[in-house]
């Protein structure tokens, strides 16, 4: 008991709970920043209080391996570069994601030119894409009849895409439009494997769905009000 709650005891349980810690992270950068200080934890405990070359070497090698993997996720975020259209959707559908994820989840993707009356999705059809509206308009239509007008900057299709289900309105585009898209089965790889990268994309999608609620209760509103007006004028 005297020699686990030591000063060397206490760093070689530090350098376990710094190990477990990091487990528990979902952002990959914090988790290598604790595995590297759990790694110079457990160095100086093998070094000073266990005299234990073989750790000393092991832990070595895990501090090695997680500071060179944080550098290549540094020159990553460094080397990454966008267009235009491409730091718009950043800035509004993909905050807080880092340079370098966001500029892998882009390359996920592909951007495209559509000509005025292209079909984005088609009612009780599963989506072929997740597109977001960079420039342009588009409408949107249940059973033929227009309902609402979708402009830059939203996502399209997205509903679908995140519970696998078909498309509730038919959407196309009633100019030029520039998009980028995303199939869902690349979505749903990286709800799988790329948690940070695909909360992100989550997060952009609630906020989009939020926005357009209120925008079709705003308009559900005006357009009561101005039956109620026209109702008392008559």
């Amino acid at each position: 008991m005297d020699a686990a709650f030591s000063t060397g005891g206490l760093v070689g349980h530090l350098s376990y709970i710094l190990l477990v810690a990091s487990m528990m992270m979902r952002d990959i950068s914090t988790l290598r920043l604790l595995v590297i200080a759990s790694a110079i934890a457990g160095i100086a405990y093998d070094l000073f209080w266990l005299g234990n070359p073989v750790g000393v070497f092991w832990e070595g090698l895990l501090l090695i391996v997680n500071v060179t993997q944080l550098y290549l996720l540094w020159r990553q975020n460094q080397n990454a570069t966008f267009s235009d259209e491409e730091k718009r959707l950043i800035a509004t559908r993909l905050k807080g994601l880092s340079p370098g994820r966001c500029r892998n989840l882009i390359d996920m993707g592909r951007w495209e030119s559509l000509a005025n009356g292209s079909v984005l999705t088609r009612q009780a059809e599963k989506p072929e894409f997740l597109t977001y509206l960079a420039n342009g308009t588009a409408s949107i239509l249940v059973d033929d009849q227009k309902i609402a007008t979708v402009n830059a900057g939203h996502y399209i299709g997205e509903m679908s895409i995140l519970d696998q289900g078909p498309a509730t309105a038919t959407v196309v585009t009633t100019q030029p439009a520039r998009v980028w898209r995303i199939e869902p089965q690349k979505v749903a790889r990286l709800i799988q494997d790329r948690p940070t990268i695909a909360n992100a994309l989550q997060a952009g999608i609630a906020s989009d769905m939020q926005q357009k609620i209120v925008a079709t209760n705003t308009a559900l509103k005006n357009g009561n009000h101005r039956s109620k007006t026209t109702t008392d004028k008559s």
